[in-house]
C-alpha cells in the first residue's frame, strides 16, 4: 500500500474495534416498519467506513489512492428484527489479517434492550481499482494486529 496510507502502527487504536450508533429511518423499513433484509447490509457498510477511518484508512484516502477494500463474501444471520425508530448499535472489528485479504466482524445490537438482531461476518480483498490487481494490507496493520 502506499506510503501515504501506512500510519505508523503505535498511532493505531489498541483495539481494532468500534461501535457506531444507528437509527433506523422509513427508507429502511418495509411497510410495516421492519427492516428489510437489504437494509441491514447498508447499516453494516456504514459500520465498515467508520471502522476503516478508525483504523487509519478513511474514504477520502480510498478515493485518492484507488486502492480499496471490496466486499469478497457476506455471511449474515438474522436474529430478531429490527424496527421503524430503534436505535441500535453495530459492534465492528477486525477478526483476521491476511497478505491482501481481512475479515471482519459485525453485531448489531438494540439501544434499548441489549438484543442482539443481526451478525455478520465479511471477507474483504484489498484493490488497485487502477490495475484491478490484489493489493497488500496496511503494513501498520499487521505491525499492531498481526
Amino acid at each position: 500500500m502506499s506510503e501515504e496510507l501506512d500510519r505508523p502502527a503505535c498511532d493505531l487504536p489498541a483495539r481494532p474495534a468500534l461501535s457506531v450508533p444507528v437509527e433506523i429511518f422509513y427508507f429502511d423499513t418495509d411497510a410495516g416498519g421492519v427492516v428489510h433484509n437489504v437494509a441491514y447490509l447498508r447499516l453494516v457498510e456504514v459500520a465498515r467506513s467508520k471502522l476503516a477511518a478508525h483504523l487509519g484508512w478513511p474514504l477520502a484516502r480510498m478515493e485518492a489512492t484507488g486502492i480499496v477494500p471490496v466486499v469478497a463474501r457476506t455471511e449474515i444471520d438474522y436474529l430478531a428484527p429490527a424496527r421503524l425508530g430503534d436505535e441500535l448499535v453495530i459492534e465492528a472489528k477486525l477478526l483476521r489479517l491476511e497478505r491482501v485479504r481481512f475479515l471482519l466482524g459485525f453485531e448489531m445490537i438494540r439501544a434499548g434492550d441489549g438484543q442482539h438482531l443481526m451478525h455478520c461476518r465479511q471477507t474483504m480483498a484489498v484493490v488497485n481499482l487502477n490495475t484491478m490487481r490484489p493489493h497488500r494490507l496496511p503494513a501498520a496493520w499487521k505491525e499492531r494486529y498481526g
